[in-house]
């Protein structure tokens, strides 16, 4: 039957109309009628033999010597697929169309952007093709950036980048805290005469932002275009406050603590922090915008502040639990001493303490007065865990008084309790060997020396005690850290020869400005059991003694109080110091000042220190 009906097909369409007209007329109706049949006999036979009907043929069903059968398979063509189609719906379908090009996004930027959010805007639009930034006023933009929140007349804005700001005042203030009401008065209004504060300082390209958080600027707020004329403004008048941005902190100013929140502080809750502003994204097509906003924020980290780039670091004075004070320990309890401040200090990330006796078994205390040769019994670990102790300093110049091997099994207490040790340590190498401590991205480096001696408690060649102080090796090693790129931040801590006055000897003044101008972030003193004097060397920090932490010296009110001091370090800068004020009690335990006495305190402090923004 095939081969008939391929024979057929080759005939000429002439003989087909020849062969018909010889047909009888009352044959032709039989006829058409028997062709219809046979045609639909054949088409029934051939869709039985096609795999679309469900049977096929295997090589398991094929007998052992047949011959591979030919499968001739019916193919649609996409004209027969639309008929298909057309057929099984009753709604029309049309050929497939080729995507329309969707038109670049443009993006329109608002004024006074952050720079990172700016920056990585450009960026996105130089590499991006689809990406243009809006010229003008932005009028033909598609996708808006600005600081207007939602509301009737922008509806449907989203947040794509937080910027923290910081109240800040001049470094030497003594209460650094106040509500957002007070803030709030101040920008929109002008201070009453009696108020402490009276002006308020921004930088001219953050205005939009701070308008966008605390309303329409007033007569009392001052723009000016550097941060250092900021700082300028804020030394030059102690009722000056200043706004900025968090990332552009310095530590020559003091942040202030806003309805409890300080953004400088490691536990900072940004959600119950009023002073921070937002911008949002405004979209006519937000589909094609998507991808775009989910690049910028990527790009530009969506904030100011981040808290996986910030540590805080707190240092205290004189530890030494000898005495009267290892007497009220032994009654009380090791952690007695840190019952009150221990909380505060564990809150660090690190926290470091100055140490300046071993740990010596079966230590016996004395408690005369005249005793000067300490030791501390191993049972006092527990204070320092207790204000979550995380390095020891040990330039004190008592590290020897019980001999060399007593000073090595306080090393090895240090080590089993995993305590890393810096300014001393088994020998002279190691006590002069930097400490490096990383955290959150910031490399620091803690060096030590001892200046004060006597000379058994200076470590040797192949003996512990203290590293002995020579400015020419501290100096070179300050520089090595930094060339080396061991660290970006260097810290070094010296036991300098005693003095109860608030000012500073002479020359230790010169050898602690030395060390600064080499490149030292923050020099401090934990020689001096009275808080001593501040200064800012070319920005860096030096603190010339922060008085006792845990001692027994009760019989002045300035052996009582001691500075503990919390440095914020962030993305590999230190931007910030907040100065903590205590008294000693009962011959051991520091507890907080009150305000009266703070005041006190810190008016002698800051008198006596060196502010060199205050030179004309």
């Amino acid at each position: 039957m095939f081969d008939f009906f391929t024979k057929v097909e080759r005939l000429p369409v002439k003989v087909y109309c020849q062969m018909l007209e010889r047909i009888p007329r009352r044959l032709v109706a039989p006829l058409g009628f028997a062709m219809v049949l046979a045609g639909i006999i054949l088409l029934v036979w051939l869709l039985n033999r096609s795999p679309l009907s469900g049977q096929s043929t295997t090589s398991s069903q094929m007998s052992e010597g047949d011959e591979p059968q030919v499968q001739v398979l019916f193919t649609a063509t996409p004209a027969a697929v639309v008929a298909l189609a057309q057929d099984a719906s009753s709604s029309p379908a049309g050929p497939t169309e080729t995507p329309t090009p969707q038109p670049p996004t443009v993006v329109a930027l608002g004024d006074g952007l952050p720079a990172a959010l700016a920056q990585a805007m450009n960026q996105l639009a130089e590499d991006n093709e689809r990406v243009l930034l809006a010229p003008g006023d932005g009028a033909t933009a598609g996708l808006s950036l600005n600081w207007q929140p939602p509301g009737a007349e922008q509806p449907g804005g989203v947040a794509v980048y937080s910027q923290v700001y910081a109240l800040a005042a001049r470094f030497d203030t003594t209460f650094p805290q106040t509500e957002s009401s007070l803030i709030v008065d101040l920008w929109r209004d002008a201070a009453n005469e009696d108020a402490v504060y009276n002006r308020m300082v921004v930088l001219s390209d953050t205005l939009s932002a701070l308008v966008s958080v605390l309303g329409n600027a007033g007569p009392a707020v001052q723009a000016v275009a550097e941060v250092d004329e900021l700082i300028d403004a804020a030394w030059a008048d102690e009722s000056t406050l200043v706004l900025l941005p968090f990332d552009t902190l310095t530590p020559e100013l003091v942040i202030f603590a806003v309805d409890g929140q300080n953004p400088v502080d490691n536990r900072f809750d940004a959600e119950a922090y009023p002073l921070v502003a937002t911008v949002y994204a405004y979209s006519s097509a937000p589909a094609s915008a998507g991808s775009v906003l989910a690049e910028l924020v990527s790009a530009s980290g969506g904030t100011n502040r981040y808290p996986d780039r910030l540590t805080v670091l707190a240092m205290t004075g004189v530890t030494a639990m000898v005495r009267e004070t290892a007497y009220q320990m032994d009654q009380f309890g090791p952690e007695w001493v840190a019952e009150v401040v221990g909380p505060e200090l564990a809150a660090a990330d690190i926290t470091a303490v100055s140490n300046e006796v071993p740990f010596v078994p079966g230590c016996v205390t004395n408690t005369s007065a005249d005793n000067l040769t300490f030791c501390s019994s191993p049972d006092y670990m527990a204070a320092l865990e207790a204000v979550g102790a995380d390095i020891i300093g040990l330039t004190g110049n008592h590290q020897n008084d019980y001999g060399r091997t007593d000073a090595l099994t306080s090393l090895d207490i240090y080590a089993e309790a995993g305590l890393p040790v810096y300014g001393g340590g088994r020998t002279k190498a190691d006590a002069f060997a930097p400490l490096y401590i990383e955290h959150n991205g910031n490399r620091l480096a803690f060096l030590g020396a001892n200046s004060y001696g006597p000379d058994f408690a200076w470590a040797t060649d192949d003996g512990p005690g203290s590293a002995e102080f020579d400015i020419n090796i501290l100096s070179a090693t300050i520089r090595a850290v930094k060339e080396q790129d061991k660290a970006e931040i260097v810290l070094v801590e010296l036991q300098y020869q005693e003095s109860y006055g608030v000012d500073p000897l002479w020359d230790q003044r010169q050898n602690f400005r030395l060390l600064s101008q080499t490149g030292a972030d923050i020099v401090t003193g934990v020689q001096s059991h009275v808080p001593q004097a501040m200064e800012f060397e070319g920005g860096r920090l030096i603190l010339y003694g922060l008085g006792n932490l845990f001692f027994d010296q009760m019989w002045r009110q300035d052996t009582r109080e001691g500075l503990i001091v919390k440095h914020t370090f962030y993305a590999g800068r230190h931007i910030s110091t907040q100065v903590l004020t205590t008294l000693l009690y009962d011959y051991g335990q520091p507890r907080w000042t009150s305000d009266a006495e703070r005041e006190s305190l810190l008016d002698r402090v800051f008198a006596a220190s060196y502010w060199p923004r205050l030179v004309p």
